[in-house]
C-alpha cells in the first residue's frame, strides 16, 4: 500500500468517526464539513488504488467515479432535507445507483449461473415485504419515485451477486439497508437510533464497492 493511499485510508476513517460522532450530538456544523468530506476523500482512494495497482478484472473507472460524485451531490442535497432537496437527493442518488450498476457491468462475472442470484433475489423481496412496501406506501407525493428508488437499489444488489464478489454484495447490500432505515425513519416511524444507523452502514456500503471493486 502506498503512502498516499494509506494516508487517504486514515483521514477516511477518521472523518467516519467524526461524523458519526456529530450525528450523535446533533452537532450539524461538523455533519456539514464531515459528510461531503468523506465522499471526497472515497473518491480519491478509489483514483488512487485505480491508478497504483488496478486489479486484472478492474471496473471501468469513470462510472465509479460518477457514482461517488452523485452520491456526494446526494449528500449535500440532503444535508437539509427540504421536500426539494430530499426529491432532488433522492434523484441523485438514483442517477448513483445507476452509475454504480454501470460499473458492475465494465467487471466480467463469473462462468456458469450466478447461484448468489437466488439469496440475493430473496433478501430484496423479504426486505421489501417487511419495511419497503410500507415506505412506498407512507410516501405520499413521492411514492412514484421511491417505487423507481427501491427498484434501482434492488438491481443493484442483484447485479452484484450476479458479478459474485462478496465484498461488493455485501457492500450494496448495506446500501439496502442504509436506504431502508433512512426512508422508514421519514415516511414510516422516526427512531433515535436511525440518523446514526444511517450514516454507519452508509459509509461501510460505499467503502466496501469501492475497496471490492478496486482490491
Amino acid at each position: 500500500m502506498s503512502t498516499h493511499v494509506w494516508l487517504l485510508s486514515v483521514a477516511l476513517g477518521i472523518t467516519a468517526l467524526l461524523n458519526w460522532s456529530a450525528v450523535l450530538r446533533g452537532d450539524h456544523v461538523v455533519e456539514r464539513i464531515t459528510k461531503p468530506t468523506f465522499m471526497l476523500l472515497l473518491g480519491g482512494l478509489a483514483w488512487s488504488l485505480f491508478t497504483d495497482s488496478p486489479p486484472v478484472d478492474a471496473p471501468h473507472l469513470t462510472p465509479l467515479l460518477v457514482a461517488l460524485g452523485l452520491s456526494l451531490v446526494g449528500d449535500l442535497l440532503l444535508l437539509t432535507a427540504t421536500e426539494v432537496r430530499f426529491r432532488l437527493g433522492l434523484l441523485a442518488f438514483l442517477a448513483a445507483h445507476v452509475a454504480f450498476v454501470w460499473t458492475l457491468l465494465t467487471v466480467p462475472g463469473p462462468s456458469g449461473f450466478p447461484w448468489l442470484v437466488l439469496p440475493a433475489v430473496l433478501v430484496v423481496f423479504l426486505m421489501h415485504g417487511r419495511f419497503g412496501r410500507h415506505v412506498v406506501r407512507h410516501a405520499g407525493r413521492d411514492r412514484f419515485a421511491v417505487l423507481v428508488y427501491v427498484l434501482a437499489l434492488a438491481t443493484l444488489l442483484v447485479v452484484a451477486a450476479v458479478k459474485g464478489d462478496w465484498v461488493v454484495i455485501a457492500g450494496c447490500f448495506l446500501f439496502l439497508v442504509s436506504d431502508t432505515i433512512l426512508g422508514h425513519d421519514r415516511f414510516v416511524h422516526e427512531r433515535r437510533w436511525a440518523p446514526v444507523t444511517v450514516m454507519v452502514t452508509y459509509h461501510a456500503a460505499q467503502l466496501l464497492i469501492v475497496l471490492g471493486l478496486l482490491r
